[in-house]
């Protein structure tokens, strides 16, 4: 992140909503996190869950994720990852 407080007042606020409107939910977003083997991550970790990899395409080829685009790309750089879950 190249500015938190910008971050955290400009970017997340508008993130999670549109991914909330998306039909996402979040797990974890920013908290503490603790390593129990391996490299850490590099800072902020964020977990949303979605209800398929279609709605999480759907959301990246939003006009909504779009328009957010210039924003997030200059305050941070993601790495971001679809894993698919297991039956509960």
């Amino acid at each position: 992140m190249s500015d938190p407080e910008a971050y955290l007042k400009d970017y997340v606020p508008k993130a999670q909503a549109a991914i909330k409107a998306a039909g996402g939910k979040f797990l974890a977003a920013g908290g503490k996190t603790t390593t129990i083997e391996g490299e850490p991550p590099k800072s902020r970790v964020v977990i949303q869950q979605w209800d398929s990899l279609e709605k999480v395409q759907a959301y990246r080829d939003s006009a909504a994720f779009k328009d957010l685009l210039p924003l997030r790309n200059k305050m941070a750089k993601f790495r971001s990852f679809v894993v698919e879950g297991v039956p509960q």
